[in-house]
């Protein structure tokens, strides 16, 4: 503005500026149409749904609001609220842990003894134990992903887990696992359940699952393996309930007390975790497994390590023919069932 009052070409340049750089506040309708948009927008270029932890509205439409109206959205969610009833609590986790996948690729660390609840998403990033609220465990192998979706079931979305629910532990059918491919209910038993490049893997080692599909439900039994793949094609065959392809599952066997127990006991549990028909070689051997009490511990031992270093502390041997355990006396021969 000069000395009399008129203002200048600047001045009114400069008036004019502000006038257009200021932006008005949207309406929330305004910002609901422009996140559908958004969204909208994003689906029709990458052509699938967004993954679980990808929130639109926080993600994509955020940038836009951020530069049209200076707003931001951030979603969280809390996990553990109170009066959610957990499904289990982590057990052990080898190394780099567990984390649980929160929206915005953010992530946080899971440790030992927390409860996990509906709602949640997690990746085992090592080999995991998580011990389930009612009975049996819950082992997961390094680098799967999986969701909570209600107090008793989980989704699996990539890698493998492993059920052990011991016959009678539980309800049968109290637990489900769920992948694309259907619903896998445990009925008293010990089975792998995997998710590979969208092929869907079940193992049983004991027991029987409930297959629940869009065609209906069929049960397998122990020693199958069922294989449906992206089409939905399905293949069966038979398996060994021991072996390498257990090995993972048995890295993360929950440890076992044994102080003062009776070493039958032992030997049925080793038996059960390796897939393993245990076999006692005669009587006489019988009567010195069941007279036999244990000392020490074997926290942290592998289950067929664990075996090794008990049946050293006795007169008895053990070996290992295919698919069995079998122990004796030395010299002695003639194996019976337990």
């Amino acid at each position: 503005m000069n000395e009399s009052g008129v203002p200048t070409a600047d001045a009114e340049e400069e008036r004019v500026l502000r006038a257009n750089l200021s932006v008005r506040a949207l309406s929330p309708e305004a910002l609901e149409r422009i996140r559908r948009a958004t969204e909208v927008e994003w689906r029709a270029n990458v052509g699938q749904p967004p993954r679980r932890r990808w929130i639109p509205y926080a993600a994509a439409a955020s940038a836009v609001l951020l530069a049209m109206a200076g707003t931001w959205t951030f979603l969280s969610r809390d996990s553990g609220a109170a009066g959610v009833e957990p499904i289990a609590q982590l057990a052990r986790a080898e190394a780099p842990g567990v984390v649980e996948l929160l929206p915005l690729w953010r992530d946080s660390a899971v440790s030992v003894g927390t409860e996990i609840h509906s709602g949640q998403s997690l990746e085992t990033r090592g080999a995991t134990l998580f011990a389930l609220r009612g009975g049996g465990n819950l082992r997961l192998a390094s680098g799967s992903e999986f969701d909570v979706t209600a107090p008793n079931a989980v989704r699996l979305d990539r890698g493998e887990m492993y059920v052990d629910i011991p016959p009678g532990s539980r309800p049968a059918k109290s637990f489900v696992a769920i992948t694309a491919a259907g619903e896998f209910r445990h009925l008293g038993t010990q089975f792998a359940l995997a998710v590979i490049d969208g092929a869907t893997r079940l193992r049983v080692r004991e027991g029987s699952v409930a297959w629940q599909a869009g065609n209906g439900e069929s049960t397998v039994n122990a020693g199958t393996e069922v294989v449906i793949d992206r089409d939905q094609k399905v293949t069966r065959r038979a398996i060994e309930t021991s072996g390498s392809q257990w090995a993972w599952a048995e890295s993360v066997a929950p440890d076992v007390g044994i102080e003062g127990r009776p070493l039958g006991e032992f030997l049925d549990w080793v038996a059960r975790e390796t897939g393993r028909k245990l076999m006692i070689s005669d009587e006489r051997t019988r009567a010195q497994i069941a007279a036999i009490r244990m000392h020490g511990n074997i926290h942290g031992l592998e289950p067929l390590l664990a075996l090794n270093a008990v049946m050293a502390s006795t007169s008895l041997r053990f070996e290992l023919p295919a698919g069995a355990i079998r122990v004796s006396f030395a010299g002695e021969s003639q194996p019976t069932s337990l």
